[in-house]
């Protein structure tokens, strides 16, 4: 077995990032730790061939290239232990970017506590608002959209919602966007939105929310169909 395979680690602290992210989600805490691990080296294993890396289906997320920052977060895995290369991040997202929309992200350490990296895959339709580019996604979490339709029905002032992608100049990755078209003060009725959808989200996961008006709804009504609207 390669030496420097055995010995390696990058340093970074997924397990400890998780738990931050487990225990409450904050986009600040995420983008800081992809702007070191972006720098970094990681552990990408094949198969028969160097060429041919496995994917991992992760449930309501889709196809994911597992990546290991260190060799013992590697021997949780069932993979053949002798089967791995040392690779830059950078590489590893090109994969990504080019599988066309075939991966939709990188899972680090996935037989652990495990962080996600969400690529938007394919050609998604597009709609610009402001600096926000919102997307039509390629999934959306059926328990996050389920708890958000239960929650919503209980609210005679709620008119329909709808989930995006939505990514900034700044964002690493597409995040969730909810837009939500309703009658009162968002200050009062965010809070309670996220109480709600909070213990259906993963690590790594962020829910952008956004009082409709008439531009953006119809910004998301180009792009999909709601996933609430009041009977």
């Amino acid at each position: 077995m390669n030496m420097d395979i055995e010995n390696f680690d990058n340093g970074l602290e997924i397990d400890s990032v998780a738990d931050e992210m487990a225990e409450k989600p904050d986009e600040e805490i995420l983008r800081e730790f992809f702007g070191r691990a972006e720098t970094a080296n990681f552990l990408v294993p094949y198969r028969d061939s160097v060429n041919t890396i496995p994917l991992l289906d992760i449930k309501q997320r889709g196809k994911m290239l597992p990546i290991f920052s260190s060799f013992k977060a590697f021997e949780k895995s069932p993979l053949p232990k002798d089967r791995a290369n040392i690779m830059p991040f950078s590489k590893i997202d090109e994969i990504v970017k080019r599988s066309e929309g075939q991966i939709a992200g990188i899972i680090m350490n996935p037989h652990g506590k495990s962080l996600v990296f969400q690529r938007n895959g394919g050609r998604p339709t597009e709609k610009q608002e402001g600096n926000i580019r919102l997307m039509k996604p390629s999934f959306i979490p059926e328990k996050i959209s389920k708890a958000l339709c239960a929650f919503f029905s209980e609210y005679e002032n709620v008119y329909s919602a709808y989930i995006l992608w939505a990514q900034k100049e700044s964002d690493l990755a597409p995040h969730l966007f909810l837009v939500v078209d309703f009658d009162g003060k968002k200050e009062e009725f965010f809070p309670e939105v996220a109480k709600a959808v909070r213990p259906c989200m993963n690590s790594g996961d962020n829910l952008e929310m956004a009082k409709a008006d008439f531009k953006l709804l119809k910004a998301a009504e180009k792009l999909i169909k709601p996933i609430y609207k009041k009977p």
